[in-house]
């Protein structure tokens, strides 16, 4: 029998490696990561920081406004400020900046619900996830909700409401930048609680919207649509982007926002056929999603999402790069394909246009 010679081959540090002559506790901060997640949960659970902002300045007065013990306050603040999410200044305990925007119930960009709501959920998600890995099948997975059990409707009142508090802001920025005014009439699959559609209506006067979603989301819709007074301008329906017969003849806008990466290229393609064949030449269709960069080096967001997407023997999603949207919309016919970060490092957005001739 042959000989197998060589040795095993010497270790050069990559080029500019920043981790050489380090000790171990970026990987260690990386290994337990989960552990603040929960800290900063049950802070978000008994309004720690909504507290802070209201005045309690002290131990003793988060303690009587959160309704825990003086020693729990005590242990909970220390965390917080170990994690940078508080400090004290002058003996008084303060919020940091971007805490203050968005972890204080009553701000505009308060999204703790949401954060809560999916620090739990995602938790219990990737709890013994290197299991997954074994023994993964090509096959088509079973068919499942891309977004949680939807099927329950108090889930889905929670995980809408939960997704109104986070995504408007967003919904805002991708209003200011994308021209919804070149439109008349816009089809907003899995559109949730209707933010999107919201914040476009309130800032283009012309456009009218369906919003589809799964039925338990619906009723969430038409209260969040009331609730801003634009009843008589976005129409809240139950639609699946995966059924041809959803799809409606008369809208020259058709999106869809954050629904696709929980889906193989097979669905996607199938989805955007859809697209095509509804809309008018000129037409156009708008993504956002979650982006890996052109590389597909990242960024962590959506590289996670991308490896979550293993489950239950099966790959059940896939987040794509803006090349691999542009070469999904190219090959469902569209032209113009183009793509940027909405929300860098996390979402995309990407657009085409439908062919005049």
């Amino acid at each position: 029998m042959p000989t197998v010679t060589g040795s095993k081959p010497t270790y050069t540090p990559a080029p500019d490696d920043p981790t050489v002559g380090k000790n171990t506790e970026r990987l260690n901060e990386l290994a337990f990561s989960f552990k603040q997640s929960q800290a900063l949960a049950a802070a978000l659970e008994v309004g720690l920081f909504t507290a802070i902002s209201n005045g309690a300045e002290n131990t003793d007065a988060i303690a009587r406004s959160c309704g825990i013990a003086v020693e729990t306050a005590d242990r909970l603040l220390i965390i917080c400020k170990a994690m940078g999410l508080v400090l004290v200044h002058k003996g008084r305990t303060i919020n940091m900046d971007d805490v203050e925007r968005f972890f204080v119930r009553g701000k505009p960009g308060f999204f703790g619900d949401y954060l809560r709501f999916t620090i739990g959920a995602e938790y219990d998600e990737w709890s013994g996830f290197p299991d997954n890995l074994k023994n993964v099948s090509a096959e088509t997975p079973p068919s499942k909700l891309y977004e949680g059990d939807l099927n329950d409707p108090k889930l889905a009142r929670q995980f809408t409401e939960a997704g109104y508090n986070s995504s408007i802001p967003l919904a805002h920025r991708l209003a200011k930048r994308f021209d919804f005014s070149r439109f008349n009439r816009w089809l907003d699959f899995a559109g949730g609680s209707g933010c999107y559609a919201i914040a476009a209506c309130e800032r283009h006067e012309n456009i009218q919207v369906i919003v589809k979603d799964h039925p338990n989301v619906v009723p969430v819709t038409r209260e969040f649509i009331a609730k801003h007074g634009l009843a008589d301008r976005i129409e809240a329906q139950p639609g699946d982007f995966l059924d041809q017969a959803d799809y409606p003849s008369d809208c020259d806008l058709i999106s869809f926002i954050t629904p696709l990466h929980w889906y193989l290229r097979d669905d996607v393609l199938r989805t955007l056929g859809y697209a095509y064949d509804a809309l008018p030449p000129g037409g156009t269709v708008l993504i956002v999603g979650y982006m890996l960069d052109d590389q597909r080096a990242g960024p962590i967001d959506p590289a996670l999402y991308h490896l979550h997407a293993i489950r239950d023997g099966h790959y059940t999603g896939h987040v794509p790069s803006g090349p691999e949207y542009c070469a999904y919309l190219s090959e469902a016919g569209f032209e113009g394909a183009c793509y940027e970060w909405l929300l860098p490092n996390r979402l995309g957005r990407i657009e085409a246009t439908k062919p005049r001739g």
